[in-house]
């Protein structure tokens, strides 16, 4: 398992706009550890290109989900700078198999160490967004297990953050509404994720601290989708309402 040659391979698909085979058909016993060791590799390739680590990201943080995937626990990626959108317009011409889902997204104020709970996390956060994450697989057909998936940072893609608000009493009640084109698509609560957002938000922190990854003041952790996916199409206005927490919105072309 050459971590470096994988990781580069998927980050020239990623600009190339092309796909890959997964490398769970092509490396013989390849793991979840193996899928972190070329996640880091292919974040170090967007540093170098001179892109700024700025948070991260949760997967399979449904049980719905992780049961479809054969997982018993979620994953995560690494956000940078360069996937938040300031104005939220999606160019699809610059992704593969774009997928939006609705998220809530924390900012900490305090770092957490390395064995925070959810209650840790509430009390290290300045504030909390509604959040729109477009996914994007560079795999095949969108196909791929666990590993392959945290090799591809977790299909990380782009990320449409809404107006920052005061957290919430009881973020695991929020109602959440996802609309397309001014219809409505999903419904659902925070607690779709893992019981509770923050929650998520600490299981992340404890992977990445031992990882050796500190979670300092001012990272972004968005905490995993909270309905189904809603596939991209140019033309297409993706709103998000969440409820004490605020609306986010995104609009698609393709150039």
């Amino acid at each position: 398992m050459n971590a470096a040659a994988l990781a580069a391979e998927l980050h020239e698909a990623r600009l190339q706009r092309r796909t890959v085979a997964r490398i769970t058909d092509r490396v013989e016993g390849f793991t979840a550890a193996d899928g972190y060791a070329v996640q880091r590799e292919g974040i170090a390739l967007r540093v170098a290109a001179g892109e700024r680590i700025v948070g991260a990201k949760l997967g399979f943080t449904s049980a719905a989900m992780r049961e479809a995937m054969g997982v018993a626990e979620p994953n995560y990626g690494i956000l940078t700078d360069a996937m938040v959108l300031p104005d939220g317009e999606v160019d699809l011409g610059e992704l593969i198999h774009p997928k939006a889902e609705p998220e809530i997204a924390f900012v900490l104020g305090s770092g957490l160490g390395p064995h925070p709970s959810a209650a840790g996390v509430l009390s290290a956060t300045d504030h909390v967004m509604a959040c729109l994450e477009v996914v994007d697989s560079r795999f095949d057909g969108f196909s791929f297990l666990a590993a392959d998936n945290i090799a591809d940072d977790s299909s990380a893609g782009l990320v449409v953050l809404g107006d920052p608000v005061d957290l919430p009493a009881d973020l695991r009640t929020v109602g959440v509404v996802l609309e397309v084109d001014g219809e409505l698509a999903a419904t659902a609560a925070g607690a779709a994720v893992l019981d509770h957002p923050a929650a998520a938000v600490a299981w992340a922190a404890r992977r990445l601290a031992a990882e050796g990854r500190a979670v300092e003041p001012g990272t972004l952790v968005i905490s995993g989708g909270l309905t189904r996916p809603v596939d991209l199409r140019p033309g297409m206005v993706v709103r998000c309402t969440i409820d004490r927490v605020g609306t986010v919105e995104l609009r698609t072309r393709e150039v």
